[in-house]
């Protein structure tokens, strides 16, 4: 009688665990990544964004590449920087997947009013500013950031506001959420 011989099996088993396990960790793994990615984001943009440059005319709001000059933030942040005044580099180049800009526009100053304070043409204003932080291909659980004077925004689909204009109470309550 000729003996049976358990390579194949033995093969074909452990084939079919690491398919299972491979199968299961994926998910993990993805998980992982994502979290691991918007720990840096928080980290290295959000964290060092949430109040810019300051000194006696006012906040820094012409563009986020100045905060490298100025050494709030690091030079692959700046280049990041999708409306740069002086650019470091010819085309954008994001940061773990995510573009910085300053605002056109940032929150009221004015208790009674809605209207966003324009900051076009001006690089330092007064008590008031906004910075924007998204996904370069915005999509479920990939955050934007609105960092401003007033509170820190985030927003769960990644879509940064129409025009980078500081949002409406409106649009605020529909889209944005306050970050504590």
């Amino acid at each position: 009688m000729k003996s049976h011989s358990w390579g194949f099996e033995i093969l074909v088993g452990g084939l079919l665990i690491v398919g299972v396990a491979g199968i299961l960790g994926v998910p993990w793994l993805r998980e992982w990544r994502h979290g691991r990615e918007r720990r840096i984001i928080y980290e290295e943009v959000v964290r060092k964004l949430r109040v810019p440059h300051c000194n006696e005319e006012g906040f820094w709001v012409g563009d986020i590449t100045e905060l490298y000059r100025l050494g709030q933030i690091s030079r692959e942040v700046a280049e990041a920087d999708t409306a740069p005044l002086n650019r470091l580099v010819t085309t954008p180049v994001p940061f773990h997947g995510y573009y910085v800009r300053a605002m056109v526009s940032g929150p009221s100053m004015n208790a009674s009013g809605d209207t966003p304070e324009s900051f076009q043409g001006r690089k330092r204003v007064q008590g008031n500013f906004a910075l924007c932080i998204y996904p370069g291909e915005p999509g479920p659980r990939k955050y934007a950031w609105i960092m401003n004077r007033l509170s820190e925004l985030r927003r769960e689909d990644g879509m940064p506001p129409p025009g980078f204009a500081f949002p409406t109470l409106k649009e605020r309550q529909s889209f944005w959420a306050i970050v504590d």
